[in-house]
């Protein structure tokens, strides 16, 4: 039978299966190593804000907090917010690591 895709749309070798996480968008128990995640790094302070708290403290080199996100979606959340896209039969075989590059 035909595959649509080489590891089935999970990331787990050799297991039989893994641990559910909640999607944060609608709450479906999704498998750990099927959900979609990402990492995101914002600051406490807003940009507009910015200058003035730098400008308002008393240190020379102030760095302004910033606070993570990690953020877990299921498929169809992370398809409907365009956080990953549908890609063409060809483009499906193509890899990605974490920050664009082709992985051979």
């Amino acid at each position: 039978m035909p595959v649509k895709r080489k590891n089935h749309g999970k990331n787990r070798k050799n297991r039989g299966s893994c641990k559910p996480v909640q999607c944060d968008k609608c709450g479906r128990l999704v498998p750990k190593d099927k959900a979609i995640k990402r990492f995101k790094i914002v600051p406490l302070v807003e940009a507009g804000s910015m200058d003035d708290v730098k400008v308002a403290s008393i240190y020379d080199v102030f760095e302004v907090p910033r606070i993570s996100y990690k953020n877990q979606y299921c498929v169809s959340c992370a398809c409907h917010a365009r956080i990953v896209r549908v890609r063409s039969r060809q483009g499906r075989k193509i890899r990605y690591d974490g920050e664009k590059r082709m992985v051979k």
